[in-house]
């Protein structure tokens, strides 16, 4: 399985692991979020081998290529236009959560909307980069802070302030029935594969998942999972994380570098987890204006031979993003993201195996030309 493959799954992983999932989890922890953990790494990892392995068999083709040779219109329209809205506006939440995160806690004197301003520069840039530049790009960010960010979470596992009397008893909640918003937020983030609906474009020869490409994927995930959920309750407890926002904020603050220049890490640790927001936010909405390109296509609107679409596309995204940022609230948008995990995530799941299997049962060879990008 090709490394680019492991880099997609890992930030869509680990950017979740501080926004969305901690609290989710955390809010499930005597009702079954233990026991949701188990099936929803087991589904996940499933499901991203045959979402893998479904489209090694339309090498070098996105979504809308496939749809589109291989579907009728009136099936394919529909469901680019789902897809792309769709992906638009889980980058959207990311994006409010770290702009909160960034607001909350480096820069509470700063406006919202010269934090937004900030994305926007960075991540407008990134999304009409090419697929496969974004994911070299992605390589590069991932190994500069996926050490450091090792490195707090071993110092957490290793510091005496970690109770783990707090671990043992949240385990020992897993005689409970597995609680379904814990399994669909926990589902969500092993589902970074997803993204080949435009990426599998830079894969000429996208092999099948081999059986240890799976363990070591699996014992990835699994590290992740428990981490997310664990480490924040060793350090805080039931009753003081109920109602903290960002637990892993949190946690982070807990820890200190004795004989660091800075010895808060917290300070760090939020500049790591915003490099992966950044571009995780880049990898989404990159994959949302090519669907949504792949439907909606201005071909009069040019300038110098320059056609503006995509820009036309991305000063909407821009827009809807500054007037939500400011009127959303942050129990509104998890409310929205419980929604979101609890009813759209399976109905995107059966839409999107559904859409390729049927094109794959329509006669799709296994071998296709090459696709135009």
């Amino acid at each position: 399985m090709s490394r680019f493959l492991y880099y997609l799954i890992l930030i869509n992983m680990l950017t979740n692991m501080v926004a969305i999932t901690p609290r989710f989890l955390i809010a499930g922890n005597k009702t079954g979020s233990v026991a949701a953990l188990i099936p929803a790494l087991i589904i996940g990892m499933v499901l991203t081998y045959y979402l893998v392995r479904l489209f090694s068999f339309f090498p070098e083709q996105g979504l809308p290529e496939i749809l589109k040779k291989n579907t009728p219109k009136w099936i394919a329209t529909p469901l680019l236009l789902f897809f792309s809205l769709t992906w638009y506006f889980v980058g959207l939440s990311i994006l409010i959560i770290y702009a909160a995160i960034i607001f909350r806690f480096l820069t509470p004197e700063m406006s919202i909307y010269t934090i937004i301003l900030a994305f926007v520069l960075v991540t407008t840039f990134g999304i009409f980069m090419a697929s496969r530049n974004i994911l070299y790009m992605s390589e590069i960010i991932l190994l500069i802070v996926v050490p450091f960010i090792l490195f707090v979470q071993i110092k957490g596992y290793f510091s005496p302030n970690l109770d783990w009397d707090y671990i043992r008893v949240a385990i020992m909640h897993i005689n409970h029935l597995p609680n379904y918003t814990s399994f669909s937020t926990s589902l969500f983030i092993v589902l970074g594969a997803a993204n080949l609906v435009i990426f599998n474009r830079c894969f000429a020869k996208l092999k099948k998942p081999s059986g240890k490409s799976m363990v070591l994927l699996s014992f990835i995930c699994t590290y992740i999972l428990l981490t997310t959920y664990f480490l924040p309750l060793g350090f805080g407890g039931f009753d003081s994380l109920e109602n903290v926002v960002f637990p892993w904020i949190t946690t982070s603050d807990s820890m200190r570098m004795k004989f660091g220049i800075v010895e808060r890490i917290v300070f760090f640790f939020v500049g790591a987890f915003l490099a992966l927001g950044v571009i995780n936010i880049t990898i989404i909405w990159h994959v949302s204006i090519h669907l949504l390109s792949s439907v909606i296509h201005f071909n009069r609107f040019k300038v110098r031979s320059v056609n503006l679409t995509f820009p036309i596309f991305i000063s909407i995204f821009w827009i809807i993003a500054f007037i939500l940022t400011r009127r959303i609230t942050i129990n509104d948008l998890f409310r929205s993201a419980a929604l979101f995990d609890d009813i759209l995530l399976p109905i995107i799941l059966f839409l999107l195996f559904g859409s390729l299997l049927l094109a794959k049962r329509r006669g799709a060879a296994t071998k296709c030309p090459k696709s135009q990008k």
